[in-house]
């Protein structure tokens, strides 16, 4: 009689299965094949984890009232995103403080790339010289893209006899001459006074509030000249109470090509190209930067986005994050010094 060999079992009775064994192997099995499922979760997960933004409705704080060139490049952007992207964005307006009562709404939100701002040069790259901030513009603003480049331009009221740079320099030889603006310290401001420095001559300021009370003054004949953003005056201009003298951009613009550059009609190193342009909260996911700023190429490229904002003088201008910071940054710089030189202060 030959013997018969059993494996070890777990309790060493007799014909009870070795359990351990199964078990054992049961066990590896179980997490063999729960390694496997994992694995394809997170490749399947991570993908889509990467195409969830946005998720939510997307707000675009203007910081000024309804109505200007900056609310209907927001709304021009709202529409067509939302177009895109298949999610809600609305567009809030949160006027007052100089632009500081919409950036500081934005700031307070969650940095998801969910709430964006669009902000015109001054409340990026000239208040900070002129006020105590309650924010830093050049860390607590995350650029997405440049929107649109807002040529400003140099116009006169059609009955003041200044139709050109040489009349404009007699005028202001001759007797005390003054030019309209926007707001103290805005960027056409900022423009008049270096082109005083260019042309060797020195005009008085007289701030409006806003860019249309200002263009309204030229218009009437209550303020003979001044600089304005294109949106302001370019009815003016149509309707033959405005001259316009040049734009203040290094070439012609796509939407007034027949108006001169200021270099061309006689202010050789003269140039101030003015923008608008969308932010994020410090503490954007730079993938969702990246998100952002295909967006807004994709929608500058669309031929009904175009047709809008070249009506209103608006040029889309698209670029990467890291050149429009290269642009605040060289603004910055720009407009300290100026302000440091002529002494000027906010009102």
């Amino acid at each position: 009689m030959g013997l018969l060999l059993r494996t070890r079992c777990v309790h060493h009775q007799r014909g009870q299965p070795d359990v351990e064994s199964e078990y054992f192997m049961m066990d590896f099995l179980h997490a063999k094949w729960w390694l496997i499922a994992l694995q394809t979760i997170v490749a399947i997960a991570a993908p889509a984890h990467a195409q969830t933004f946005p998720s939510k409705t997307i707000r675009i704080i203007v910081p000024y009232p309804p109505g200007g060139s900056i609310d209907l490049t927001a709304r021009v952007i709202a529409k067509n995103l939302q177009d895109s992207v298949g999610q809600s964005v609305v567009v809030e307006n949160k006027p007052g403080g100089n632009a500081a009562i919409g950036i500081e709404a934005l700031l307070r939100s969650d940095p998801d790339g969910h709430t964006l701002a669009i902000l015109s040069d001054s409340p990026v790259t000239i208040n900070v010289h002129l006020a105590r901030l309650n924010y830093d513009p050049l860390t607590d603003l995350v650029p997405i893209s440049r929107a649109v480049s807002s040529p400003i331009i140099l116009a006169a009221n059609a009955k003041a006899g200044i139709a050109s740079i040489a009349d404009l320099i007699a005028a202001a030889k001759t007797k005390p001459l003054s030019y309209a603006v926007a707001a103290r310290g805005s960027v056409s401001h900022l423009a008049a006074e270096l082109l005083q420095r260019e042309l060797g001559i020195t005009m008085q300021a007289v701030p409006y509030r806003g860019g249309a009370p200002a263009a309204v003054a030229i218009a009437s004949g209550e303020v003979p000249l001044g600089l304005f953003d294109t949106a302001a005056i370019l009815p003016m201009i149509g309707g033959g109470q405005v001259i316009a003298l040049g734009v203040a951009e290094p070439a012609r613009s796509r939407s007034m090509p027949d108006i001169p550059t200021l270099r061309e009609a006689g202010v050789p190193n003269f140039s101030v190209p003015s923008w608008l342009a969308l932010f994020a909260p410090r503490g954007t996911p730079d993938d969702r930067v990246v998100t952002l700023n295909a967006e807004i190429a994709k929608i500058a490229a669309m031929p009904k986005a175009q047709k809008v904002l070249l009506a209103a003088g608006l040029e889309p201008a698209p670029n990467s994050p890291s050149e429009m910071r290269r642009i605040i940054e060289a603004d910055h710089k720009r407009w300290g010094q100026l302000i440091q030189a002529t002494g000027l202060r906010a009102e």
